[in-house]
């Protein structure tokens, strides 16, 4: 006897109330935890240097009440202003560190040398010889980095500025070291432009007692830690940390400590923003505004 053949039932659809329903608890309960920066544009015109020089007349006494703390960048420097006048300006250089698809190395150039071998009609190569797509090396960016250099005038190059860095891998840096005074362990570099590490640069070894510019961070290198010490170029945005941070504490008692405009040209990198963001957060400064440079 021929067995009959069963015919497949209806498929029910599945019943999305119960995951709906979780839904509904969790979004409100992110949506709490959620910390949100308070961002603002306006335009800001830095003053011009002959601006900036004393005259006869005298300035209007500073409100003693507000801080009015503004870091800007521009292709050249960072400057930190604050009731009306400025700190001396951060010179830096530009570079791209690279991570190549071909052998998954990382490779730093100058930001400059890049774009004058695209304009050419190249690309940066990787440390195995191999060219990046030129018309895609920018998605192999993997960091930009701010080198701090050295000036003594402003129509002088700069050379620049070696430190010593904490390093998890690749040789890569972490943290800056200081002395107990809050002072890079620092110097110029040697060649032109100061492209060497300079020689009196020397690596503090374990048992000496060493900090970063994060609080209570004093303590003395294990032998591991003291391995991993690098020498690398020094960062423009640790410069302007130390800054902060000292500023953040010379006037932890006014009322607008906590806020800092961040003035920036629309060229600027986004990168670099987010950069000097975080830099300034972690020194104390929660209230961030952003500003556009004008003129």
């Amino acid at each position: 006897m021929a067995k009959a053949i069963k015919k497949s039932g209806k498929v029910e659809e599945p019943d999305l109330l119960p995951a709906m329903g979780l839904f509904t608890i969790l979004i409100p309960m992110l949506l709490s935890m959620t910390s949100f920066s308070k961002l603002a544009i306006v335009e800001v015109n830095l003053p011009e240097r002959s601006m900036m020089q004393m005259d006869d007349q005298t300035p209007p006494p500073p409100d003693e009440q507000a801080l009015n703390l503004s870091l800007a960048i521009t292709d050249e420097y960072l400057v930190i202003g604050a009731r009306g006048g400025f700190q001396p300006n951060v010179y830096f250089k530009e570079f791209w560190v690279f991570r190549c698809k071909s052998d998954g190395q990382l490779i730093k150039y100058a930001a400059d040398d890049v774009k004058k071998a695209i304009s050419s009609g190249s690309a940066p190569k990787c440390k195995d010889g191999s060219e990046m797509d030129k018309e895609k090396y920018i998605y192999d960016i993997e960091s930009i980095e701010l080198d701090m250099i050295e000036k003594t005038s402003e129509e002088d190059a700069g050379r620049l500025m070696w430190g010593i860095y904490t390093s998890q891998s690749e040789g890569q840096p972490d943290s800056v070291l200081v002395d107990g005074n809050s002072n890079f362990l620092a110097l110029v570099g040697e060649g032109e432009g100061g492209i060497n590490p300079p020689a009196a640069l020397k690596k503090p070894g374990a048992g000496v007692g060493v900090a970063t510019l994060a609080q209570n961070s004093t303590r003395k290198l294990k032998p591991e830690d003291a391995a991993k010490l690098v020498v690398y170029p020094l960062s423009a945005y640790d410069e302007i940390s130390k800054q902060l941070i000292q500023i953040h504490t010379a006037f932890i008692d006014l009322e607008d400590v906590d806020n800092i405009i961040i003035v920036a040209n629309d060229n600027v990198q986004f990168d670099k923003i987010i950069q000097l963001m975080d830099r300034a957060k972690s020194a104390g400064f929660v209230k961030v505004n952003l500003a556009k440079l004008g003129g």
